[in-house]
């Protein structure tokens, strides 16, 4: 990266970082389901937590300084969101579907057979379409023994970006945000492509259903 670029990223994650901390510090933060997580990690299971892209802002502080690794795409966007992910102490995967995305597979792989980290990943990738599952979550959890934690989030008052494509979301200050485990999907070590696609259709149910039930039960 030239060093014209390193200086423009060094700014724009120092300043997102105060104005992420700056806006959560003032919110009231719920978190339900954390039970879950809990039981997985006293039985050593690898887990995979799955969202849509939209929800990404309060996951890296949620997950900030937990060793959770998130997966970002190398692209321009991924590059930023990946500086911001670094600022808040993760350790991101680099690639996708698209770019890079076998090296990024096998680092996945290794870091939940090998490291034990726990994983972050987009079920609709970095550039959509708009709540469609990839197939990769679902491999990745069949070859690796990990189950998928559907993840999600939302707030009193939040700002939707209406013209980007994931309908992007932002908490916005003195509100309260409530985040919700869902119940793990269990995927077995064997599965056929037919299968993969019943379970991307499974996964693909499982979040919507979490967001449909915050967003029925907004936060108050």
């Amino acid at each position: 990266m030239e060093l014209k670029s390193r200086i423009k990223y060094f700014f724009i994650r120092k300043l997102s970082w105060f104005i992420i901390n700056g806006i959560i510090a003032t919110c009231r933060i719920e978190i339900k389901g954390m039970e879950i997580i809990e039981k997985l990690r006293q039985q050593g299971t690898p887990i995979i937590y799955a969202y849509w892209h939209r929800f990404i802002l309060f996951n890296v502080y949620r997950f900030k300084k937990t060793g959770a690794r998130p997966l970002i795409s190398l692209s321009r966007d991924g590059e930023l969101v990946s500086q911001i992910a670094h600022q808040f102490g993760m350790n991101p995967v680099r690639g996708s579907s698209s770019k890079g995305g076998a090296r990024a597979f096998l680092e996945l792989l290794n870091s939940l057979k090998e490291e034990r980290s726990e994983i972050l990943i987009t079920a609709d990738g970095p550039k959509g379409p708009l709540r469609q599952v990839k197939d990769g979550t679902i491999v990745l959890a069949q070859k690796t023994g990990s189950v998928i934690v559907p993840i999600c989030w939302t707030a009193s008052r939040m700002k939707i970006f209406e013209k980007t494509w994931d309908k992007f979301i932002i908490p916005l200050p003195f509100s309260k945000i409530t985040f919700v485990y869902a119940q793990p999907l269990i995927i077995p070590p064997r599965v056929t492509k037919e299968a993969i696609g019943d379970l991307n259709r499974k996964l693909k149910l499982a979040i919507d259903s979490l967001e449909k039930e915050l967003i029925d039960k907004p936060a108050s």
